[in-house]
């Protein structure tokens, strides 16, 4: 007896087009974006995975954790260094995405950073998958390719089009560490002004984890307005990081 066909439900096809905007999600955030049960996040993943849409890897940090073994997508023998993700197939994405988007695996340097980037889109505008409501880095990169086939300058982590004022759009930047050396923070921030304004967005909006980070950002916005002879940056705000998912309920 052959396994009954998968169909997939609205708020599936929602999420999986999410999913692609984004890269990939943990599978913490996908039971945040779901807003169901963890097994319910479990049983989407699996589904997909069924349906060949996409593939569950573990991001590999090298040592054992608070990670659990999964009996659906870990051998018995596996202890887990690291947490599962779940990334549309290549297919799945260029059917989503309009475009090849490549290969994509999670990796471990770069996991933490994209979580916080995620987390922070399902706070300000949920499942909303508009890219003229809020531009993913994915998009992004796609969107602002030049001649060379690769994007010039600086890539924000988003554009987010500012719902108390449709005509603003604003970039969006998530640090979530001080940055240290030869003037790191400064060269990035600058960039990410830069690129802005370039492409007449209403501004920067970073949003930090943390108050040493919030201090250097702070400082080097400062250092940059006095170099453009100004008081202060009208078009960079900081915001908390934490405050702003806890607000929205997705911590």
């Amino acid at each position: 007896m052959s396994d009954p066909e998968i169909r997939l439900q609205a708020w599936e096809t929602r999420i999986s087009e999410f999913t692609a905007q984004q890269y990939g999600l943990s599978f913490d955030t996908l039971v945040k974006a779901i807003g169901k049960r963890p097994r319910d996040a479990y049983r989407f993943a699996s589904r997909l995975k069924k349906l060949g849409h996409a593939e569950v890897a573990r991001v590999d940090y090298g040592s054992p954790g608070s990670w659990r073994n999964s009996s659906t997508f870990d051998k018995s023998e596996t202890v887990p260094h690291g947490p599962l993700w779940l990334a549309l197939t290549r297919e799945t994405n260029r059917g989503y995405l309009e475009f090849d988007p490549g290969d994509w695996r999670p990796k471990p340097s770069t996991a933490a950073h994209l979580t916080a980037v995620t987390e922070l889109r399902l706070a300000l505008t949920g499942l909303e998958t508009d890219p003229q409501a809020w531009t993913s880095e994915r998009l992004l990169r796609r969107w602002l390719k030049t001649d060379t086939g690769r994007p010039e300058g600086h890539i924000h982590d988003a554009w987010f089009r500012d719902f108390t004022d449709p005509d603003k759009v604003w970039a969006i930047e998530v640090e979530l560490s001080r940055k240290f050396g030869d003037g790191r923070l400064q060269r990035t921030m600058t960039a990410a002004l830069e690129i802005a304004e370039r492409n007449d967005l209403a501004g920067v909006l970073y949003f930090v984890r943390g108050d040493e980070v919030r201090k250097a950002v702070k400082g080097v916005a400062t250092r940059i307005a006095h170099q453009r002879n100004l008081d202060h940056l009208p078009n960079f705000e900081i915001h908390d990081l934490d405050v702003t998912l806890a607000r929205k309920g997705v911590r």
